[in-house]
């Protein structure tokens, strides 16, 4: 780290200019008329730019000194540090980006790499039409340094809190929602990644399960050697996500988290699943929020041998056929997964005796406000080398993360998440921890309902937010009992 060199103040310094630089850049762009969501999107790509001609330049660097030439991807002109310094000449320099560059980026021929850019290139715009504006916006991000840790560490904060802005921008979008950044953090030390794990999300939004999976192997792992540092960029993060967008920005805060090599695809999950996945493919660890709420056609449900409209459904029987030997899992799931008949059932019998249900943690309603007010579980499960499944769940009712269950989500006092990791090991009972055996969980068709049993039942205490959720959860489940006596009138 910078500062353990130079010096807190240089460091202090430092992280200034960086925070101005940002902030002059967002304010030119929001000057030009661009909204958040788009300037956002406009920073992402200039950064992936800017980043990947510094990776490059010390690839070659690195080469040269060992007389391995290394072939730039990005090349003469199309270089960053080639046609970012003419902001002498701005509508020049935005003429070449929106043509010449931009038609060089969705052409690059290759893989890896290569294909990541055209990948993101054919997707996304430049959001700036004037050249005056685009330069000045050019010429803070090359106040930036991505091979400074400092640098690196005062962007990712910057880069977290613009894609917070984003999710709210356009909150509860098709069902995905911004995993805030204690959940995750939380998750993560539950399962544990270590050096030598796949590590997996199906769906990875702005990868930040990914990027803290990365951050907490370094902390973990002590002293990491040349081959260390090789598997850890080049054959541990698996990824898959959606929309153009939000794979720009995953793909981006995995760069500011320095893992270069993360094998990051854009496509449809549920429509690439296969249920026959060979275990030379599945991964150690599975970390994911899948989107919820969605309805996925019946037609493209023929590789589920579980069919459900539901896709968070889906999503469950896709991380659970992807799971190695000896994994760890830990997914977020809406309440109605845990008590919903038919083919949430099915799911849940196969979940709790095909696999090891090791916990259940009962997120507060309201704690992914203000994207959404349902109603979240997390369920932790493993995949054990000696094939024993599940024998009990331990249950814990979490009521405070920490943070106020209202839409600006201000941090307070008496977080349980420190009670909750010092308990889940060894899962010890306590007011707010119990455990169900298999055997009841059999009899009661699998339900994952967490009903803390020290918890009083009246109807007067229960938060007013918790009781919306039941009778929504309630309506739902009768809509779709419905739909499916419906469906069956008109086979029949």
């Amino acid at each position: 780290m910078v500062g353990t060199t130079i010096g807190n103040g240089t460091v202090d310094h430092r992280r200034q200019e960086v925070q101005q630089a940002v902030k002059n850049a967002c304010d030119q762009l929001n000057s030009d008329g661009v909204t958040p969501r788009d300037y956002v999107e406009q920073l992402a790509w200039l950064f992936f730019l800017k980043a990947f001609d510094e990776i490059e330049q010390r690839r070659e660097d690195e080469g040269a000194f060992e007389e391995k030439p290394y072939s730039r991807l990005l090349n003469g002109e199309f270089r960053w540090s080639e046609w970012s310094k003419k902001t002498d000449r701005p509508d020049e320099m935005l003429e070449f980006v929106n043509g010449r560059l931009w038609r060089h980026l969705q052409n690059l021929e290759g893989d890896g790499a290569a294909e990541r850019i055209r990948r993101i290139f054919s997707s996304i715009k430049n959001h700036s039409r004037r050249g005056t504006s685009f330069a000045r916006v050019v010429q803070q991000i090359n106040r930036l340094h991505f091979s400074d840790d400092t640098d690196v560490i005062v962007l990712s904060e910057i880069y977290e809190d613009l894609l917070k802005r984003v999710a709210g921008d356009s909150a509860g979008y098709a069902g995905e929602f911004y995993t805030q950044r204690h959940l995750i953090r939380a998750m993560v030390q539950v399962v544990r990644p270590k050096m030598g794990d796949r590590i997996y999300d199906p769906c990875f939004g702005t990868a930040g399960f990914l990027a803290e999976s990365a951050e907490y192997i370094r902390q973990n792992h002590g002293v990491l050697s040349g081959g260390d540092l090789e598997w850890l960029n080049d054959e541990t993060f698996f990824g898959v996500e959606n929309k153009p967008l939000t794979y720009l920005l995953g793909t981006m805060n995995m760069l500011l988290h320095q893992i270069e090599g993360a094998r990051l695809e854009q496509a449809n999950t549920l429509e690439i699943h296969s249920s026959t996945v060979p275990e030379k493919h599945r991964y150690s660890v599975i970390l994911a929020n899948p989107p919820y709420g969605g309805k996925m056609a019946k037609e493209l449900q023929t590789n589920f041998t579980i069919k459900s409209g539901s896709t968070e459904l889906l999503f469950l029987q896709h991380i659970m056929a992807n799971l190695a030997k000896g994994g760890r899992a830990g997914v977020i799931v809406p309440e109605g997964v845990l008590f919903r008949g038919g083919a949430d059932a099915k799911v849940r019998e196969r979940l709790l005796t095909k696999f090891d249900v090791q916990t259940l943690l009962s997120l507060p309603a309201g704690c992914f406000k203000p994207y959404t007010d349902i109603k979240t579980n997390v369920i932790f499960f493993n995949r054990r080398m000696d094939g024993k499944t599940t024998r009990n769940v331990w249950f814990y009712d979490l009521k405070n993360d920490g943070f106020e269950l209202q839409t600006n989500r201000r941090p307070i006092e008496g977080s349980q998440i420190p009670d909750f990791l010092s308990r889940w090991e060894d899962r010890t009972e306590s007011k707010n921890s119990w455990l169900v055996s298999i055997e009841e969980l059999s009899k009661n068709n699998w339900e994952l309902l967490p009903r803390n049993p020290n918890a009083t039942e009246d109807y007067e205490h229960r938060p007013a937010l918790e009781l919306l959720q039941v009778i929504k959860m309630r309506e739902q489940r009768i809509i779709e009992l419905l739909s499916e006596l419906e469906e069956t009138w008109e086979v029949n």
